[in-house]
């Protein structure tokens, strides 16, 4: 499915320009006025398409729950490997990286947390729970030391829980999977529905209840579970590969510009972004993951250009190093304080210069050193 890994190069980039974009229309520091200058000059509509990167996180977790229930669900409706091999290969693939990264951020934003007199009471358990990628859960410990990563942490609760969700999916007849894959997206929007009537009837504005309904790990189990059905519903699975179905037209085209469209609607509030976000955008993946998957339509031969591989490759290293090339535009401009109005390219060469050799030189070494190391030789 090589469509498949080169959209996942292009939603994990759309959310860096997310973070790129807010970090400049953030409030500053007083000596940073001109952090990431150069992206006021950005085209109106580039802007709006980076304001709008939520809408590509959703993406992430949908196309991860079909991504692995591809390759790890049985025929028989159990997990392809054990348990402690399934966990074990997740956790290689993630940690390693992550905790090199985590190193890096702690020995960067340690030294301004104490010297702003942060509670130490709120600094170590929020560094611990993000080293372990449990920080999710709890509100506030989210953006102490590295928010995207919330995104990661949903991920760990997502392998955790997997097994158990094969098993009992497993259970439903086809009829029955398909009532529960046109209800994923109901099911999701509970929360926000709840936000919502909140919202109206005039509670006040509280950053932890956003941040609830936007990163709690629960609220994503109807996208994981969505990706996950679609393999059964669609028959889709490595275990019976369908075959190639290109052509020039699809629906999953339409849907795909369906869904830039509505990222390149200017200025999208509360609660309507999180109905989007949460909800009303499942549908449109679910059209494009499948064509993809098909090698159906323009977008899968698009996706399937060479390169494109080598970049999807790279969309985890890319993710996790986001923080950090964030973190340096800051300590540039303290440095060099003309270079903000080249900052927003000195980020995006940045991080492609420490994703690619990250992924290649040290991520896939590692986590196959731990496969041969440990995971095989326990399995064996």
């Amino acid at each position: 499915m090589p469509a498949l890994t080169g959209v996942r190069f292009f939603a994990i980039f759309h959310i860096f320009l997310f973070h790129l974009f807010a970090t400049y229309w953030a409030p500053k520091p007083a000596g940073m006025e001109s952090l990431l200058s150069g992206l006021e000059d950005a085209p109106f509509y580039l802007a709006v398409f980076a304001s709008n990167g939520w809408v590509s996180t959703s993406f992430f977790f949908l196309l991860s729950g079909f991504i692995l229930a591809y390759l790890y669900w049985g025929e028989d409706g159990q997990l392809s490997s054990t348990r402690r091999r399934f966990w074990s290969m997740r956790a290689a693939r993630i940690y390693p990286i992550h905790l090199v990264v985590m190193v890096i951020t702690l020995f960067m934003r340690a030294p301004s947390y104490l010297g702003e007199g942060t509670a130490l009471s709120t600094l170590v358990p929020s560094a611990l729970a993000t080293i372990a990628l449990v920080q999710a859960w709890v509100p506030p410990w989210i953006p102490v030391w590295s928010w995207p990563t919330w995104t990661i942490s949903v991920l760990v609760f997502l392998y955790l829980i997997m097994p158990w969700l094969m098993t009992t999916l497993a259970r439903l007849s086809r009829r029955q999977m398909i009532i529960a894959l046109v209800a994923m997206p109901f099911v999701s929007l509970i929360p926000t529905v709840i936000y919502a009537a909140r919202m109206f009837s005039g509670a006040p504005w509280n950053m932890n209840v956003d941040m609830i309904v936007a990163n709690n790990p629960l609220f994503w189990v109807p996208y994981f579970v969505a990706g996950m059905l679609m393999t059964r519903v669609f028959a889709l699975s490595r275990f019976k590969p369908a075959r190639s179905e290109p052509s020039w037209f699809a629906w999953g085209d339409l849907a795909f510009l369906a869904v830039i469209g509505i990222a390149l609607i200017p200025y999208i509030e509360q609660p309507l972004k999180f109905f989007l976000r949460q909800g009303l955008l499942m549908p449109f993946f679910v059209v494009i993951v499948v064509d993809l998957a098909r090698g159906k339509g323009l977008m899968a031969r698009l996706f399937s250009l060479p390169g494109t591989g080598f970049l999807g490759e790279t969309g985890y290293s890319i993710f996790i190093w986001q923080n950090v090339v964030l973190m340096l535009m800051f300590t540039s401009l303290k440095i060099m304080p003309g270079i903000g109005p080249w900052q927003g390219w000195l980020a995006i060469g940045l991080l492609m210069a420490l994703a690619i050799p990250s992924t290649y030189l040290v991520e896939k070494p590692i986590a196959r050193w731990i496969r041969r190391k440990y995971i095989d030789r326990e399995t064996a």
